[in-house]
């Protein structure tokens, strides 16, 4: 059976949460997006945990406090307890006049726990300068 339209309402919250979080610099939230023992890859280091992966938001926020993530054409798929998601990602820093920072895109597999909607393993792969 397909994901429920509540279930995929939940891995949308779960989307914006995410973002939310390291643009507000909570980076406890921000790993509490993905399951204890998830994995990050940033495109230029894995993380695994939440203390890694809240570290990472933390001195994101701190060495960029201006920047804002924007996820776009969200794709999931996946039934039960198990999906799938994609994403791609607009990155822009707020000061000196909105400029584009990062874009990419994100694989991600996901689980519905106790909890609701985590992120089991999320795979960020940016665009690459031509």
């Amino acid at each position: 059976m397909p994901l429920s339209t509540p279930d995929t309402l939940d891995i949308l919250q779960l989307y914006s949460r995410y973002n939310t979080a390291i643009d507000t610099g909570d980076g406890r939230g921000f790993a509490e997006c993905f399951v204890a023992g998830g994995k990050f890859d940033a495109g230029f280091q894995t993380l695994e945990g939440h203390d890694a992966i809240a570290a990472f938001a933390d001195g994101t926020h701190k060495a960029l406090p201006g920047m804002r993530h924007n996820a776009t054409n969200i794709v999931i798929d996946g039934a039960g307890d198990q999906a799938t998601g994609s994403a791609f990602l607009i990155g822009y820093d707020i000061k000196g006049g909105y400029k584009v920072i990062v874009t990419g895109r994100y694989r991600d597999e996901l689980t519905k726990t106790a909890q609701g909607w985590r992120f089991t393993q999320r795979i960020f792969s940016p665009d690459k300068a031509e």
